[in-house]
């Protein structure tokens, strides 16, 4: 369809006349669908196309009769194509940026913080009868496994766990 028969539509619609919608339709969503593949993809183009089109015919009223159609119809289309980049923009994640964010080097503040939790830790445990601060120290690896039944021990780290919780200020033993 040439473009003055476009716009001839585009005027009809722009005064309300609904039959001119589905030849319009017909000549535009192709247009729309080719230009949003090149700028976004095959992807998300259908959607991009949809949303333009959906737009074109909601603001059919605002055209104004007498310019051309295409201009103001790619318009439309280029804004929509924009406006999904940015939304798409937003969440985007480029691992490889982030992570150039990220400074594994070990920094004072961890350290101390570190530091005062073992800290925290040590005097707790220190504070525990000696068979639950011995099942505790076997569980982080400070000391050799007691020479008991698995139950045994799994039952000595539950009560050293409960009284840890106590300790540390919470309110159930477990």
């Amino acid at each position: 369809m040439n473009e003055a028969a476009l716009d001839a539509l585009m005027e009809r619609l722009a005064r309300g006349d609904r039959s001119a919608f589905a030849p319009l339709y017909g000549e535009l969503q192709p247009r729309a669908l080719r230009l949003a593949q090149a700028r976004v993809g095959a992807v998300s183009a259908p959607d991009v196309a949809q949303a333009a089109l959906l737009r074109v015919f909601a603001r059919a009223s605002a055209f104004e009769p007498g310019r051309p159609c295409l201009p103001w119809f790619y318009a439309i289309v280029a804004n929509e194509i924009r406006s999904v980049k940015r939304g798409a923009a937003r969440y985007v994640l480029d691992s490889a940026a982030s992570q150039a964010l990220v400074d594994d080097a070990p920094n004072a503040e961890a350290e101390l913080v570190t530091r005062e939790l073992e800290r925290a830790l040590q005097l707790a445990i220190d504070s525990l009868d000696a068979e639950a601060a011995n099942a505790l120290a076997a569980m982080l690896g400070r000391a050799p496994m007691p020479d008991l039944q698995p139950a045994t021990f799994r039952k000595r780290v539950s009560r050293a766990y409960a009284k840890l919780r106590l300790i540390f200020g919470g309110n159930d033993v477990g």
